[in-house]
């Protein structure tokens, strides 16, 4: 059976589409990997969903996600032989809010993806799997992350006896796994979001008008980091939480952080912010590091030469080898794919796709709804 993963993230600049085929024996095999990227005109205005929708916006913007999906398909299977028997869709994040409130002495807590799983059935012809993240809220987790599941399937082998291995997700906002050896296997020890990825970065190069972001980290390399900023910066109460937790990009926004970067050059700004994700990531993921021998890098990021030079340089220093996804078989920018595609097939199988130390939950539960219109 083929699953095609579709993934788009909170950077918000295109679906990637992951297929692998799995087996009975719970083996799987990594097919092929894909990028639809979206135009200008259409990143602009899911940028516009992320940080300022409106009811209209939203209900209109699910069926919008939807259409963008089902043209990423039409895209993905041109001339591809494997193609998918399920897909399994993430859509896109507009909000995540995974922090209790309190309305008219109800608790609730919630998070947004934008996607109607049967249009998307109907245009594509194909079962969707969907709606991933609502089930494991419902049992008082944060709905994230949810790909520590399939990291461990996919970096989980041959991992010593109590060593680490840390997999890092840098895409708009940053997330590890931390993956723990045994004598009976490997296991998730924890996960969690460390804090900003690109998205800072990100929404400043967009605010100054200068693209969609700061390719291979030029404009950063030429900046010096103001450390007096940085540690404003890194004083973010977020950083005090302990596992599990998880935020988004309507938390780590330019907004709240551009008074404190006034009077600084722009080069010096996107220095900065770069060393923000750096250290945030650094620190958070400091209790584990004496006993890590490998960070697997895999998102957007790890196409940022500068921000990978910066992070491969200070964990030199902890005798931690810093590669990629890809030297692992998974390509930088299927992870997050290839995760749905892992988690789709779990859903098929009946089995539950969270983690509880990485979401919080009370329990493990069967994550994601079917949809099948044709």
């Amino acid at each position: 059976m083929i699953i095609l993963g579709l993934m788009s993230g909170t950077s918000g600049d295109g679906i990637d589409g992951v297929a692998a085929e799995f087996f009975n024996n719970d083996s799987f095999k990594f097919l092929w990997h894909k990028s639809y990227k979206f135009s200008d005109k259409q990143f602009t205005r899911i940028q516009r969903l992320i940080k300022s929708a409106n009811a209209e916006s939203v209900t209109l913007g699910n069926a919008y996600i939807s259409r963008l999906y089902a043209e990423a398909c039409s895209y993905f299977f041109t001339n591809e032989q494997a193609l998918p028997d399920y897909l399994a869709a993430h859509g896109q994040t507009v909000f995540h809010h995974p922090n209790v409130a309190i309305w008219d002495e109800f608790k609730v807590s919630g998070t947004l993806q934008l996607l109607d799983g049967f249009l998307l059935s109907h245009l594509t012809k194909l079962p969707v799997i969907y709606n991933f993240r609502q089930a494991d809220m419902a049992v008082g987790g944060q709905g994230a992350p949810l790909v520590p599941y399939a990291d461990l399937k996919m970096f989980g082998g041959n991992l010593e006896n109590k060593k680490y291995r840390i997999i890092l997700n840098l895409g708009g906002i940053a997330n590890v796994t931390i993956l723990q050896g045994s004598a009976n296997g490997s296991a998730v020890k924890c996960a969690f979001d460390t804090g900003p990825g690109n998205g800072l970065m990100d929404d400043y190069i967009q605010l100054n008008n200068l693209g969609r972001f700061d390719e291979l980290g030029k404009i950063a390399s030429q900046g010096k980091t103001i450390d007096d900023v940085l540690k404003l910066l890194l004083a973010d109460p977020y950083f005090e939480q302990q596992p599990p937790k998880s935020t988004g990009r309507e938390y780590f926004s330019v907004g709240r952080v551009i008074d404190k970067l006034q009077g600084l050059s722009f080069a010096d700004s996107m220095s900065t912010l770069m060393d923000f994700t750096v250290e945030s990531i650094l620190n958070a993921i400091k209790p584990s590091i004496f006993n890590t021998d490998e960070l697997i890098v895999a998102g957007g990021g790890a196409f940022n030469l500068e921000l990978l030079g910066r992070l491969r340089k200070k964990c030199l220093l902890s005798n931690i080898a810093v590669k990629t996804s890809a030297e692992h078989g998974i390509p930088v920018m299927a992870r997050e794919g290839m995760a749905f595609s892992i988690l789709g097939n779990a859903f098929l199988n009946k089995e539950p796709g969270n983690v509880l130390s990485a979401t919080g939950a009370d329990k493990l539960v069967v994550l994601g709804s079917l949809a099948t219109v044709y």
